[in-house]
């Protein structure tokens, strides 16, 4: 399964928190949890760049794992 473009905007919606899910693969749970705290506490577009940035790389590193795979289908449908 590939990873949506960090262009698409549900990405920006995650890692704002104006989306939210209940996410199985652990790693992507953390690093939201962090996120969001960071882009609620200064929502700069670089910020969000930024967490959008690492929410994606995480997944795109960790794209085989099933887990991982069904946050996909999850937030990406």
């Amino acid at each position: 399964m590939s990873v949506p473009p960090k262009s698409n905007p549900r990405w920006a919606d995650v890692v704002t928190g104006r989306k939210t899910y209940t996410l199985k693969f652990l790693a992507a749970k953390i690093l939201l949890g962090r996120v969001v705290r960071t882009v609620s506490a200064a929502p700069t577009p670089e910020n969000v760049r930024d967490a959008v940035d690492q929410l994606f790389a995480i997944y795109e590193k960790n794209a085989s794992s099933p887990s991982a795979q069904e946050d996909i289908k999850i937030i990406f449908g």
